[in-house]
């Protein structure tokens, strides 16, 4: 019973005639909240003017225009809902309907919209007429806000590597300072607060200018990658996290532990790095496959499937194996709405789901294949070309931070650690000039400076905010990354896997290798300066 309620609810996702009716109340209900991204709905824009430019050339009605819009799920998709509600419970005309729904709607991008789509009604003019002008517009307007979402997020990414460096820095200053004078406890604890808030706001600051474009789809039905990345994940995230407690608790050491979690967690990022890298490649061979199918089907006058036939397979590039497997199913006997369905699903790409879509529903109605492939693949190109921009951009600061994360954990761990082994051995040379001295005469107090007036300090705590620092870039720079390339969320689990085993393997190497090359030295230095102390005193 509950597979056919799962079939039955794909088939009403995917099928334009079993779709709910537009009066359903739930339709209707906009999102809304403090953490809604308005400028995530216009791709989805872009999507719904498409599905409406498609299935308008099939010469529909507005109520099922209206009512295609309602269904489609999408962001914009309850204001179409809540005009079709108006229309048809209330008895408002199409175009005053539009206005009172404009006025309640937040979304600036949309209330303008539907005032244009009102006055336009008014006046008469055809809907196809409108819709497709209207696409092209937002097309336009969301590839030049996608251009400069990207040249903000270039100049960002650039004031992120400063800002980690500055922060680092920082940090540094701040422990070695304290060797000169005591600054106290609160004062190295404020300094670290605000240097990993700043930090963290950077990669923020990366995640929010970094424009908006779902790449791996979100249907109940999930293609092979996303299912292993699903159960991966199930199983390495809770073991990652038992096995580096287990490391933690039994050897003490907190690198160990770091570097057993981010190997285990890295299958889940290297199974999704491989998905997208799929999905790029097929969202790029979409587009010329829709142009080329509307093509031969309003040339030979023909279906879809049977077009699909006199296509050579070749020249379809990633997709040949999905199209075969389409084909298969349709010779079995299977229905096309169903295996047009698997086919989106088994591409694991947003961008097909939503451009097949729109071209599957428009031809099922009888709309001109001709079109609705040009428009279909026109916006699959178009999100391409803009990903290929963004890619340059985000793979190059990639390149960076993970250098960058090296040297920054490196260079924080190994100067912490001389300072440790010098405050080490200074607190010893202190010792035995205090116990050696035969003056009373503090050196200092009448002005002779000497090695052994720096200030001594507890290493224990300094150790401690050394590791809450290393920990709180790692996870940064793990997110940097990410937030930057976009993609689905489990790409987090490489970028975080590579940050986590990096810092864990040079909290193992540094500290000894730091401790190994300065003790001898600073042990000699601290015992001269003790001797020359003791000759001056004496």
């Amino acid at each position: 019973m509950s597979f056919i309620k799962s079939l039955l609810k794909r088939e009403a996702k995917s099928s334009f005639e079993s779709a709910k009716d537009g009066r359903e109340p739930s339709l209707a209900q906009a999102k809304s909240g403090w953490l809604q991204d308005f400028g995530a709905s216009q791709l989805d824009l872009v999507t719904v003017l498409t599905y409406l430019s498609c299935i308008s050339t099939a010469n529909v009605s507005r109520e099922q225009l209206f009512d295609a819009g309602a269904r489609l799920g999408y962001m914009p998709s309850p204001y179409f809902a809540q005009v079709a509600n108006l229309v048809q419970s209330l008895g408002y005309d199409f175009s005053h309907a539009c206005q009172a729904v404009s006025e309640t709607c937040p979304d600036e991008t949309m209330k303008q919209f539907l005032l244009r789509m009102g006055n336009s009604m008014a006046s008469g003019e055809a809907e196809p007429t409108f819709l497709i002008r209207e696409m092209n517009v937002q097309m336009e307007d969301y590839t030049n806000s996608y251009e400069r979402d990207i040249e903000t997020l270039r100049k960002w990414t650039d004031a992120f590597i400063a800002l980690m460096v500055s922060c680092n820095l920082v940090v540094l200053v701040s422990l070695i300072s304290n060797m000169i004078y005591n600054l106290g406890p609160m004062f190295i604890v404020i300094v670290t607060v605000v240097s990993i808030v700043a930090a963290g706001l950077g990669a923020w600051l990366i995640y929010r200018m970094a424009p908006f474009d779902p790449l791996v789809h979100s249907l109940d039905d999930k293609c092979q990658e996303q299912k292993l990345m699903s159960r991966l994940a199930k199983v390495l995230f809770p073991g990652a996290i038992v096995a580096g407690l287990i490391a933690y608790v039994v050897f003490g050491q907190i690198g160990l532990a770091m570097l057993l979690g981010g190997a285990i967690i890295l299958p889940v990022g290297i199974v999704t790095l491989k998905l997208e890298n799929k999905v790029n490649s097929r969202d790029r061979d979409i587009a010329d496959f829709l142009r080329a199918l509307g093509g031969v089907t309003s040339a030979r006058s023909s279906t879809v499937i049977e077009s699909l036939h006199h296509i050579d397979r070749r020249a379809i590039g990633s997709l040949e194996a999905e199209l075969r497997r389409l084909l298969t199913r349709v010779a079995a006997g299977l229905s096309t709405v169903k295996s047009w369905y698997k086919f989106m699903a088994e591409t694991g790409s947003e961008m097909i789901h939503r451009s097949v879509r729109c071209f599957w529903d428009a031809n099922d109605l009888g709309g001109d294949p001709d079109k609705i492939g040009r428009y279909s693949a026109d916006m699959a190109l178009r999100v391409s070309l803009l990903r290929a921009k963004r890619k340059l951009v985000s793979s190059t600061f990639t390149y960076v931070v993970i250098p960058m994360h090296v040297a920054l954990i490196g260079t924080l761990i190994f100067i912490s650690e001389v300072v440790s082994a010098f405050n080490t051995q200074l607190v010893k040379a202190q010792e035995a000039s205090a116990a050696e001295s035969t003056t009373t005469i503090d050196p200092e107090a009448i002005g002779i400076p000497g090695a052994l007036s720096f200030q001594s300090f507890d290493t224990a705590f300094m150790s401690t905010i050394v590791l809450i620092v290393v920990v709180a870039l790692t996870l940064i720079n793990g997110f940097a990354p990410r937030a930057a390339a976009g993609g689905h969320g489990y790409k987090l689990a490489f970028f975080g896997g590579v940050a986590l085993v990096l810092s864990g393997i040079i909290l193992l190497i540094i500290p000894p290798v730091a401790r190994g090359m300065f003790s001898d030295t600073l042990s000699q230095t601290s015992a001269q300066a003790a001797n020359t102390a003791q000759q001056g005193g004496s």
